[in-house]
Formats: C-alpha cells, structure tokens, sequence
C-alpha cells in the first residue's frame, strides 16, 4: 500500500453520509481491509465459481474421494483438487486434467505435508492425553500443559487454511509451506478462523444432505479456501501491481432463475 493511499485512507470521515450504513462502507484507518471485508466477497465468490462449474467439480470430487482410499495417495488428491480449484480461481479454462496435473506434480511435497499432518496430530493428540490424565500433585501443571497443547494444536489445524493453497501455487518446501502458512495465520487470524468456519459449515452441510459429502464437499471446500488464499494475498502486493477483480454481481434469483439473470444488462 502506497503512503499516499494510506493517508486517503485515514483521512476519511468515519461516518461518512451521516447514514446508518456508511461506517461499514468506510475504509479501515490503517488501509487494510477488514477480516469481514474478505470473507463476504470470497464466499460468494467461491459459491458461485462452484455453481459455475459443478459438473466438473463433481467428477473431480469424485475421483479425489476415491483416490483418497487409498491412504498413501490422499495427500496428492488433495494437492491436485486445491490446484484445479486454483486454476477456477484464476478464471482459466479449467478441466480434470489439471486435477491429474497438480496430483502428478505435487505428489512428494503432499506426501510429506501428509506426512508431517499425522505426525504432528498425533503426538500433540497423544501428549494432551497424557497431561490431562495426570493424577496427585500434577494435576494443575498436567492441566495448564494440556490447555497449551490445545492451544497449539488449534493454531495449527487454522494453519491448513492456507497449506494446500499455498502447495497448490507452486510452494513446494516443506519448511517454506509451513513457515509462510504459520506467518499468514498469525498475521490474518480473523480471517483464517472465518474462512475456516466457512469451510467447516459447507462441510456439515454436505454431510447433511448425504449425497454432498460423496459429490461436492472436497471441491466445494477446496475453492472455497483457494479463492480467500488469493483474496488474502492481494493485500500484500503493491496497489500498483493489483489486477482488477471485477464483483461477483449475480444473487440468488440467478440462481433460481437463471434465464433472467441477462435482462438487468440489457
């Protein structure tokens, strides 16, 4: 952000218009947007980049749920169902073999975040097992060491809001992957935990409906997440370098009925 636009950026008046609904409309003090500024966009967003291509998001979930079968390969399926999701992000002409791309290519550094995933959840799930079960005069520092374990692993369950996305985009060092997605949820907590929620709520409600959690709720997730990562990281790059994102525009009656969705251009 340039000092110039920050400065205009302090500048405004909080309330302008004097209407109810103008100090939702003002810029933050500081220039950067807020947790909520990105999360409403990102979701709509995502929704419909999901309902625009949902036949292909189906078959892709379809095959990503049955390569995740066999446990050795989930981490790849996975890898390559975030960089299919990149790619609809990016408004590319997206097809399954960019899903078969990403697998292929991002299979050894998801092995090894696979890898690193269930080592680290089960010594932190192991060691808050055992603090927490400390009996006489160690219950008090068993239970103030399991909270911080808790702690810890919260921290880095919220970090998997940007490790895939972060693989996807080409990151391919472990030490990196976790540095940078530590680095970006520490410094975006509000919106690593808002875009997780979300995540988390179209989880649930594809394993509501039962035939989501077979058909759509990888695919569903991963654009979800991937559209916030790049979202979240417009923020850093110099307004100079942005490209413009044009506004999702399309509401529920599009989706209902679509046939009209043309008649408020003409």
């Amino acid at each position: 952000m340039s000092p110039g636009s920050r400065n205009e950026h302090q500048s405004a008046p909080r309330n302008a218009g004097g209407h109810r609904g103008a100090k939702r409309n003002t810029p933050p003090r500081n220039g950067r947007p807020r947790a909520a500024d990105l999360l409403r966009p990102t979701f709509k967003r995502s929704i419909w980049s999901t309902y625009d291509h949902i036949g292909l998001l189906v078959l892709a979930n379809l095959l990503w749920v049955a390569l995740c079968l066999p446990v050795v390969t989930a981490p790849a399926a996975t890898a390559g169902l975030f960089h299919l999701a990149r790619e609809i992000a990016r408004g590319k002409d997206a097809s399954l073999r960019d899903f078969f791309t990403g697998f292929r290519r991002l299979f050894l550094p998801a092995l090894k975040l696979g890898l690193v995933d269930l080592t680290a959840l089960l010594v932190l799930w192991v060691n808050i097992d055992f603090y927490s079960h400390m009996r006489g005069g160690a219950v008090i520092p068993g239970m103030v060491l399991a909270a911080a374990l808790v702690w810890v692993a919260s921290f880095f369950l919220l970090m998997h809001a940007h490790l895939y996305p972060l693989l996807a985009g080409g990151e391919s060092s472990l030490r990196q992957l976790l540095r940078k997605s530590a680095l970006l949820t520490l410094d975006n907590l509000a919106f690593t935990m808002g875009i997780t929620f979300q995540a988390l709520s179209l989880s649930v409600l594809c394993v509501v409906t039962g035939a989501g959690l077979v058909l759509i709720s990888g695919s569903a997730v991963a654009v979800l997440l991937t559209t916030g990562h790049r979202e979240l990281l417009r923020k850093y790059s110099d307004e100079s370098e942005r490209s413009p994102e044009l506004p999702e525009t399309r509401t529920l009656r599009d989706l209902w009925r679509p046939w009209e969705s043309g008649k408020d251009d003409e």
